[in-house]
């Protein structure tokens, strides 16, 4: 089971690590879980943590969501989520914010297209928050 929890503004959250092979860049990043996001897309605050070097990325696309349209860079990425003897790995296409004050303090989000793998206890009444991987890209047994 891939567990996540809620931040004090009852936000729901999971954790997971992501590499970035062509950056040669990994870390752990907290994603807020949304379910509103077709994509998973990293900003700028957790693209510092990873130390994503901005000067080499290249392929930009555009994202509209609530905010309005905000620019992106595609880099293929992997999102290991531990499952408790196991990893459960993801190879998307992550989108990387274009750093600006309107994303500065925004979370990173765990969108749909690996949540949509998943099937999902949601409860914030309780504040617990389970996943069951019912598809992975890789398995990995500890």
């Amino acid at each position: 089971m891939i567990v996540g929890w809620f931040d004090e503004f009852d936000r729901p959250f999971v954790e997971c690590s992501v590499s970035i092979p062509r950056l040669r860049v990994r870390g752990t990043v907290e994603f807020l879980f949304d379910t509103g996001a077709e994509t998973t897309s990293l900003h700028e605050r957790d693209a510092d943590g990873m130390g994503i070097p901005f000067a080499q990325l290249g392929l930009r696309t555009w994202s509209g969501g609530v905010g309005g349209i905000s620019s992106y860079f595609l880099e293929p990425a992997f999102l290991l989520f531990n499952d408790g003897d196991q990893a459960r790995i993801y190879d998307i296409d992550l989108r990387i914010a274009e750093p600006n004050q309107g994303n500065r303090l925004l979370p990173s989000l765990l969108g749909r297209d690996v949540i949509n793998r998943w099937a999902v206890q949601y409860d914030a009444t309780s504040r617990r928050l389970s996943c069951l991987a019912l598809t992975a890209d890789h398995t990995i047994s500890f």
